[in-house]
């Protein structure tokens, strides 16, 4: 292959031929002696992880061992270990760190799902504009900062081309959290949620910036906001009733933060739709509905002990109903269910 561009000519020569690496004495893998199944690395591979280890080995921090890991992560980018040295070598030397993101968006474009990248990523938005200085800027100013707006419109694209990519969904929490993004991520979750009502991913993340950083384990949502996601998720189920997402949703903030809303509020939201001409036929064909009932069913007889008889009478029939109709491949865990209801 021709190779045009000079510094790829000089990758393309083995470092042992360059006058750059002669006073450098590779260290090669210890692989054993006698070994049964050495792995098979590539000429190439092998030689720059020998200088690797070598540059390693005495703690060297220049600029030829900055290069050096670019080439290594090029061949194999969840090699933590040189993740963590080159973080150190950007740090050291002080490096350009806007060119250093640059290059991670680069590796990030044919690595998408590389943990690695991601984490190193952190590390440098962070040194470019440190938590505690956003401290005491409104969000619409954190928002139009130059680092985290670069952020953002990165993240975006990368959802963009892959809305369930885990890792971009995890770095975008990373970010909203630590820079206290709330109400902005609000507006974008609501924008993925418009494009593709069954991203699952922006559910997730939708209950994720409700919580707004908030333990779990303490957040008991105002009547006001549980009302509101209970009319929006009924608005986003009328566009798909049989996706999982929406009902997984609303069910799952309720029991959590708001429990007795489940009764009081989403019952009668969703038997009035199951009751609209418009989308009785869905409403009653999807499972999910079913299941929702059953969980408002379980969650009202537990609050409410004197309806409790009637109420497992009814969640019963909803078990009966999934097993035998609405979803006869899960029948076994339906089943489970009914007689799981003995207990309650």
């Amino acid at each position: 292959m021709r190779i045009e561009d000079s510094e790829q000519v000089e990758e393309a020569v083995p470092l042992a031929q360059q006058a750059e690496w002669q006073d450098i004495t590779p260290i090669e893998q210890d692989e054993g002696e006698g070994s049964m199944c050495p792995i098979a690395y590539t000429d190439e591979y092998r030689e720059l992880m020998g200088y690797l280890r070598a540059v390693m080995a005495v703690g060297e921090v220049s600029e030829r061992a900055l290069a050096l890991t670019a080439r290594v992560i090029e061949e194999n980018p969840g090699h933590y270990t040189v993740w963590v040295y080159r973080k150190r070598l950007v740090e050291e030397l002080e490096s350009d760190i806007a060119k250093e993101l640059d290059w991670v968006s680069e590796i990030s474009s044919k690595f998408p799902k590389n943990y690695q990248l991601w984490h190193h990523r952190e590390s440098l938005v962070t040194r470019l504009w440190a938590p505690s200085n956003a401290q005491g800027v409104t969000e619409d100013q954190r928002v139009t900062n130059p680092v985290l707006r670069r952020e953002l419109q990165f993240l975006g694209a990368a959802i963009d081309e892959d809305s369930k990519n885990f890792h971009a969904w995890s770095y975008r929490q990373w970010l909203v959290s630590t820079y206290a993004l709330w109400t902005q991520e609000l507006v974008f979750v609501d924008t993925m949620i418009n494009q593709d009502v069954r991203n699952n991913s922006a559910w997730n993340q939708r209950y994720f910036a409700i919580l707004a950083n908030r333990d779990p384990s303490a957040v008991h949502l105002e009547a006001d906001m549980a009302k509101s996601e209970i009319e929006y998720v009924v608005e986003h189920i009328k566009l798909a009733p049989n996706n999982d997402s929406p009902w997984s949703y609303v069910t799952g903030l309720l029991l959590r933060h708001a429990p007795s809303m489940l009764y009081t509020d989403l019952l009668p939201r969703i038997k009035q739709l199951a009751a609209d001409n418009a989308y009785q036929a869905a409403m009653t064909l999807t499972p999910f509905y079913w299941s929702a009932l059953l969980d408002i069913y379980e969650q009202q007889a537990a609050d409410h002990p004197d309806t409790k008889k009637q109420l497992v009478e009814e969640s019963r029939a909803i078990c009966d109903q999934l097993a035998s109709e609405t979803d006869i491949i899960h029948c076994r865990y339906w089943n489970f269910r009914k007689t799981s209801l003995d207990t309650c």
